[in-house]
């Protein structure tokens, strides 16, 4: 399965790390990225919701503070289901600073609705968390000492 982070404030062909207005969140985005890729390949992108399209084989989970809120062991879980559904691409879209429209959301077709609660985050701190919770997913299928539980 190849993941894919679509950063809605990305202009095309920017690469991710100088996208981020604070290079620390870049940093440790990218950090968690590349953790993810020691399990799958990983790689980050920027998002026109008016190209995007989606194929057979691909999942697409939007960011949204109007999604589901989900423990890791879930996400975990969610992940592993994908994989064994062979599922060969997830998407993982997040807004910019604005979030998205409506239209934007209705356009984007997303398969799940992801909240990471009733906080508002910067879109850049919305990434990392994105990151480390999908690295944290793959720690808890292989069994890693990363996830304790807590």
């Amino acid at each position: 399965m190849l993941i894919q982070f679509r950063l809605a404030w990305l202009k095309p062909g920017t690469p991710p790390l100088k996208g981020f207005k604070f290079q620390a969140a870049g940093i440790l985005f990218k950090e968690y990225t590349d953790r993810i890729a020691k399990f799958v390949p990983c790689k980050s992108f920027g998002l026109n919701p008016k190209e995007i399209k989606k194929g057979s084989g691909i999942q697409r989970w939007l960011c949204d503070r109007q999604g589901k809120v989900v423990s890791s062991e879930i996400m975990a879980r969610h992940l592993q289901t994908l994989t064994d559904q062979g599922i060969r691409q997830l998407e993982i879209v997040i807004g910019g600073p604005d979030g998205f429209s409506v239209p934007e959301v209705q356009a984007l077709k997303s398969d799940f609705r992801w909240s990471f609660g009733p906080l508002t985050f910067p879109h850049e701190l919305a990434a990392v968390i994105a990151g480390e919770q999908i690295y944290r997913a793959w720690t808890i299928i292989r069994k890693m000492p990363y996830h304790l539980g807590h």
